[in-house]
């Protein structure tokens, strides 16, 4: 699962997107590797000149106006919603509100609730997969029955 450089978002998309992101975060209180993740990703995203990401740890709420103003297409919407879905993963666990927000992002974004649970499987074949080489191999079944 790749990441959208900078030449393929706006400003104004990469910023809705953290936005995303930082909402998911907020929903269960912020951990420190969902906030490594959006960290690396606005860092790697954003374009010259754009705030520092500290600027803007606030956007999660306005996200609802930051996404209506991004504008993108159907490649924007599921980036959104994949990326937002890696944020409710990245402290280990997704929390049922996590999923809710994200699916309602979803809609909002135009991505129909069926396409967001392909999505969603994406992530969750993402994650086992990076787990894939350890040796103890009934331990990652055991952990992608949790997912």
């Amino acid at each position: 699962m790749s990441t959208p450089s900078n030449d393929t978002m706006t400003p104004a998309q990469v910023t809705a997107l953290v936005a995303g992101m930082l909402a998911v975060a907020h929903v269960d209180g912020v951990q420190p590797a969902e906030e490594q993740l959006i960290r690396t990703f606005y860092e790697q995203s954003a374009a010259p000149g754009m705030p520092k990401f500290d600027q803007v740890g606030h956007t999660h709420a306005q996200v609802n106006q930051l996404l209506a103003a991004a504008g993108g297409g159907a490649d924007f919407s599921e980036q959104l919603v994949l990326m937002c879905f890696m944020t409710a993963y990245a402290d280990g666990h997704m929390s049922d509100g996590e999923r809710a927000l994200v699916v309602g992002l979803a809609q909002q974004a135009g991505v129909a609730e069926a396409r967001a649970d392909e999505l969603l499987q994406q992530v969750k074949d993402s994650l086992i997969g990076s787990l894939a080489h350890l040796p103890d191999a009934e331990s990652v079944a055991a952990l992608s029955k949790t997912l």
